[in-house]
């Protein structure tokens, strides 16, 4: 993609409009949706996602991204880096598409002092996020897949104007945390203690296992199985919308978000790693880092679950006491490096 894509979003005029819904309906008529089109709303984790539906055409789905957070720049960015995926690989991520004038992000303008909306509208990919007991069998094709992400990520030339966070020691455990400190969401005492004890050895690790090239680079960041929808043989991996710079293996972390405790955890990792390997270089050294960054994945939702408190999913760590079982899971890890 050249820099001219880069040219102001479109805008609509949407002063006054609050209700994300109505946002939604406005940005059909750009589309060449009927605004009297079905709308589906996905639960909340970051952005408002609705798929889309008028009369018996094929449902599309359309992404309104937070207001005040990523900046034009870096969603076009993020959708650079998928549609030079799906020019490789057409079924592997979701096709972008424009609205009526060509624009691949859409800005929907509010009454000041609002923020305005930018909005992307996706093809709809079909398949169900995998079943727990199937997880077995879709690992490999899921180490596989990260592998050659990884290496088209390391081969691809991004645009001069490339924008995407990087996630690193700073901004996720550091000073600079882009969800905000981890210790926000932890109100019990002797779980801030242990948990703030696995951060120091968490730290410690990753910054001696370092940044090169062969460690850290793009990655799409959020790798979760709610982000995986498989048909057949098939996985195809959405929501891009979290990708930057930071450690390969964080992508394993993330396809492990919730299973981290499971009985065949070592299983599936070795499975993910089998499958990864069949593509991609994985040295040992690394492989034995694994642990530490499916720690710094619990560690670093337990931060999303303070800056989103009012989302379905933070909800949902909390009724199930996410933070108690982050420090049980890391009981064994700290045993061995603490």
């Amino acid at each position: 993609m050249s820099a001219p894509t880069l040219a102001a979003p479109e805008r609509v005029d949407a002063a006054g409009t609050a209700d994300m819904t109505e946002l939604a309906r406005v940005a059909c008529g750009r589309y060449g949706i009927s605004p009297d089109s079905r709308l589906h709303l996905y639960p909340l984790t970051e952005n408002w996602t609705y798929r889309l539906q008028a009369g018996s055409s094929a449902p599309v789905v359309l992404r309104i991204y937070r207001p005040g957070g990523r900046s034009p720049a870096e969603i076009m960015s993020e959708l650079a880096w998928m549609n030079a995926i799906g020019t490789g690989a057409r079924s592997l991520v979701p096709a972008v598409i424009p609205t009526l004038t060509g624009s691949q992000v859409l800005e929907l303008s509010r009454a000041a002092p609002l923020a305005p909306c930018y909005c992307v509208l996706f093809s709809y990919a079909a398949g169900r996020e995998p079943a727990e007991e199937e997880l077995a069998a879709w690992f490999p094709e899921l180490g596989a897949i990260t592998a050659r992400l990884h290496q088209h990520a390391r081969s691809w030339n991004r645009p001069p104007w490339f924008r995407r966070p990087r996630w690193d020691v700073s901004t996720t455990l550091g000073g600079r945390p882009h969800w905000g400190p981890w210790q926000s969401s932890v109100t019990d005492a002797e779980q801030l203690r242990q948990l703030e004890r696995l951060a120091e050895v968490v730290t410690a690790r990753l910054r001696a296992f370092g940044e090169g090239a062969d460690r850290f680079g793009l990655v799409h960041a959020d790798l979760r199985l709610a982000n995986l929808l498989v048909e057949r043989d098939r996985i195809t991996v959405i929501d891009f919308e979290d990708c930057g710079l930071s450690w390969y293996l964080y992508d394993l972390a993330c396809a492990l978000t919730f299973n981290e405790d499971r009985g065949d955890v070592r299983e599936l990792v070795a499975l993910w790693v089998d499958g990864y390997r069949q593509v991609e270089r994985l040295s040992a050294e690394d492989e034995k880092e694994i642990d530490t960054f499916l720690m710094l994945r619990r560690l670093m939702l337990t931060a999303y679950a303070g800056l989103r408190h009012d989302t379905e999913l933070a909800a949902e760590m909390r009724a199930s006491g996410y933070n108690a079982r982050t420090c049980a899971i890391a009981e064994p890890y700290l045993s061995r490096f603490g």
